[in-house]
């Protein structure tokens, strides 16, 4: 039983030395260079700690040690600006991953001799001062270390080079110090370093492993990034051959069919093939890049059939407003949206005699209202959609699928359509 436990205690601190062994080992790149960013954010905050070698000077310097305490007071406000402006500088300034190790490199040197220069501190006052300055110095010793355990235990490393020349040192001084309270006074340093040690070893380990939680967390969503990503191009990829099948596909077959059979004149043809073009045109616009602004879709429309309403003579007449921003409006949509207004352009084009048209924009409650009016004799709207039209009950289920609505107002002066859309779309 014995030698079962002896066993157990020997392999547990091999495990222990080991793992703190480790800790002390700079992690990879990505994961040193977020302690790093840690650390010199910290030591930002311990601005203030540079006041405090001069107040010391004021309070414990004497005709005995004057002279070297000025000099250590001089030293250690250097080191600590220049810790400060190494630490701005780099945070100030992108940081690859191949700055991690030299970064780490130089604030290790740096704690190292912020760490020997605070170290020779009870050196040049204890034997020369008070115990009111005995008790200055340990006090300080202590928060400076405690400091250290806050400022820079999320990279070890760091806090050991600095913390440990201060424990040497100040207990090598006790030691020597003729008394044994003094001795005592340093197996109480001696542990207090212990446990700051392992303090500063729980501190990293959950820095470490909350900065990989979030590294985990940022390759997860960057992968779910990719896949919706390439599920979003497939959808679209899947819509446009279904558009071009059903829009410019079936216009085609028709067109070749009515031709074979010597049905339709040159004139019939070419209005057959413009508008082929123009589905086509349309289907390549809805990809183009609008955001969630309606105005930039319409103006595409007006660069793509204005040519073909002057050359029918009518006139277009563009009155678009400022409308708010419709954050629904994707790909799909845009298409949807498209076809809607060719087929209205189309029907204008087709069955009206009118000299003008009229397209404007405004918003109406919760709606944006995109209408596209005539001058023409109208017509009957009831009658249109008895008739079988499909060009109507087509824009009727286009603006349905975009949770809008659309509506004939037909008179003796013309024909108005007006596309209602929302401007926040249930999901």
């Amino acid at each position: 039983m014995k030698h079962a436990i002896k066993a157990y205690w020997d392999k547990a601190s091999a495990i222990g030395d080991m793992q703190m062994f480790k800790s002390l080992q700079f992690s990879e790149e990505r994961i040193l260079l977020e302690q790093l960013r840690l650390v010199m954010g910290n030591f930002r905050s311990t601005l203030p700690v540079i006041l405090l070698p001069p107040l010391l000077y004021w309070a414990l310097s004497n005709p005995s040690n004057a002279n070297a305490l000025a000099w250590w007071c001089v030293a250690t406000v250097l080191s600590n600006l220049n810790f400060q402006i190494y630490a701005m500088r780099k945070l100030a300034s992108p940081l690859a991953l191949a700055h991690a190790r030299p970064i780490a490199f130089t604030l290790t040197a740096l704690n190292l001799i912020e760490g020997l220069l605070w170290g020779l501190l009870p050196w040049f006052v204890m034997g020369t001062a008070d115990s009111a300055g005995l008790v200055l110095v340990c006090a300080v010793f202590a928060g400076m270390l405690g400091g250290g355990v806050a400022t820079q235990s999320p990279v070890p490393l760091l806090f050991v080079v600095f913390a440990t020349p201060q424990a040497v040192m100040i207990g090598a001084k006790l030691w020597f110090l003729s008394g044994s309270s003094y001795q005592i006074l340093t197996l109480g340093i001696g542990l207090y370093f212990i446990t700051l040690i392992g303090q500063a070893y729980n501190s990293a380990r959950a820095t470490r492993s909350a900065i990989e939680v979030r590294f985990e967390l940022a390759d997860s969503h960057a992968k779910l990034r990719a896949i919706e990503y390439k599920q979003t191009l497939e959808q679209e990829r899947q819509r446009l051959m279904q558009d071009m099948h059903d829009g410019l596909g079936s216009s085609l077959i028709s067109a070749l069919r009515v031709v074979e059979h010597k049905k339709m004149d040159a004139y019939e043809l070419a209005e057959v093939l413009k508008g082929c073009i123009d589905d086509l045109k349309l289907a390549i616009d809805s990809l183009e890049p609008v955001d969630d602004n309606l105005l930039l879709l319409l103006a595409t429309l007006r660069f793509r059939l204005g040519p073909r309403l002057e050359n029918t003579g009518i006139r277009l007449i563009w009155q678009v407003e400022k409308i708010p921003a419709l954050s629904w409006l994707d790909p799909k949509s845009a298409l949807h949206i498209l076809r809607i207004l060719q087929e209205a352009f189309a029907n204008i084009i087709k069955h009206t005699h009118a000299t003008e048209v009229r397209v404007a924009t405004f918003a109406e409650g919760k709606d944006v209202v995109v209408t596209v009016s005539d001058n023409g004799p109208g017509f009957d709207l009831e009658q249109a959609l008895k008739s079988g039209g499909k060009g109507l009950s087509g824009q009727r289920s286009r603006a349905a699928a975009l949770g809008g609505e659309v509506n004939w107002h037909a008179g003796t002066h013309g024909t108005c359509l007006s596309l209602r859309l929302p401007i926040v779309r249930p999901a």
